[in-house]
């Protein structure tokens, strides 16, 4: 916030500061005397701004006395020459000095004009900002933040994306791609990552309609990453309390399952999509593929085989998809309760005692 300590800059810097904005000045050194911005010194360009920076710069940084400066550079923007504004504050000074010139900064750059000001550096000793403190400042405005190992993951993640979404639009371009594509439906949706479809291999489609008739009550199926298609890997009946082993804890899966069941007194069947990636054991390709054929999955069971899903779910592993999970995550309980309607209370305070009026004709009077 400007002004906190109530320091102004006096009226003849505010007029050099006008002046200087048109360029005929090179560096600016404003210092606080008295309980005031003034002018400490300035120079007038000599060669260029690389050339003048350290000789005109460094001379100004005076050991225990903060200051301000203003360094214009050759640049231009529609404000005008663009400038550099530095805040030299050495590790010796005062800390009531340091404190008052940390305070005044806002107060001094909102009278030169923020829209002026390129760059802003900070420096308590002269490498800071010196002629390559302003290069080393300007290489860290332009590289990447250093990333932790999770956004590095997901850094990793993104450009297997946009690779795996190159190979599928340039495997997509050839004819034979294209008619392939027409002759399996997929030309309905734009071929995105969210989007890629693998076809059914002909056992898949055979044991969905098995689950649809209800001959069966349990599918696992895969990805064939170099067929590009979904395949069976088998139908084994399977029980509630053996689901839990259906999960491989090596390779990704898509589930199908029946889960058989009581709910407020009545047996229910309720099918449950489970997509299980067993953590980071898996190859990125491997994860960003599963994970973008899901949903066309999904459509198409419930489009082609009338096969409502009433529960998707993804894991890591079968540790913990017990009866009582899948029950749950079924039928979530309501963890709000709507109150029931209270008439609202009259206002407070003494009110006078009940009246009885009677209406005209009650009782053969009128009252």
């Amino acid at each position: 916030m400007s002004h906190q300590t109530g320091i102004d800059a006096t009226s003849e810097l505010k007029e050099f500061l006008a002046k200087a904005r048109g360029g005929a000045i090179r560096i600016i050194k404003i210092v606080i005397r008295n309980e005031e911005l003034v002018l400490g010194s300035y120079r007038e360009p000599e060669q260029s701004w690389d050339n003048d920076y350290d000789p005109f710069l460094l001379p100004l940084l005076v050991a225990q006395e903060p200051c301000y400066i203003l360094y214009r550079l050759d640049s231009q923007n529609a404000q005008g020459y663009e400038w550099i504004f530095l805040a030299w504050s050495p590790d010796q000074s005062p800390v009531r000095q340091k404190m008052v010139y940390a305070a005044t900064r806002a107060t001094l750059k909102k009278e030169f004009g923020g829209g002026h000001i390129k760059d802003e550096m900070f420096g308590t000793v002269e490498d800071d900002l010196s002629f390559q403190g302003y290069l080393r400042y300007m290489s860290s405005c332009t590289s990447p933040a250093p990333l932790t190992v999770a956004e590095q993951e997901l850094q990793r993640i993104k450009l297997t994306e946009d690779k795996v979404v190159w190979d599928e639009r340039r495997r997509l371009s050839t004819p034979t791609a294209r008619a392939k594509v027409v002759e399996f439906g997929l030309d309905r949706r734009p071929q995105t990552l969210q989007g890629l479809a693998f076809p059914l291999q002909e056992e898949a489609k055979r044991a969905l309609q098995q689950l649809k008739q209800k001959r069966i009550n349990y599918i696992q199926l895969r990805l064939d990453v170099d067929k590009e298609t979904i395949e069976l890997v088998h139908t084994q009946p399977t029980e509630n309390h053996e689901l839990a082993y259906r999960i491989p804890t090596d390779s990704p899966r898509y589930h199908f399952f029946v889960f058989k069941h009581s709910h407020q007194g009545q047996q229910q069947d309720a099918l449950v999509f489970i997509y299980s990636m067993p953590g980071y054991s898996c190859s990125i390709k491997e994860r960003m593929l599963y994970s973008s054929c899901k949903n066309r999955l999904l459509d198409e069971v419930e489009r082609d085989y009338q096969l409502e899903v009433t529960k998707k779910m993804e894991i890591d592993g079968g540790d913990g998809l017990t009866e009582d999970f899948l029950y749950e995550e079924v039928h979530p309980m309501e963890h709000t309760l709507k109150q029931a309607f209270a008439k609202p209370r009259g206002p407070g305070g003494k009110r006078g005692n009940k009246r009885i009026i009677k209406g005209a004709g009650e009782n053969g009077d009128e009252s």
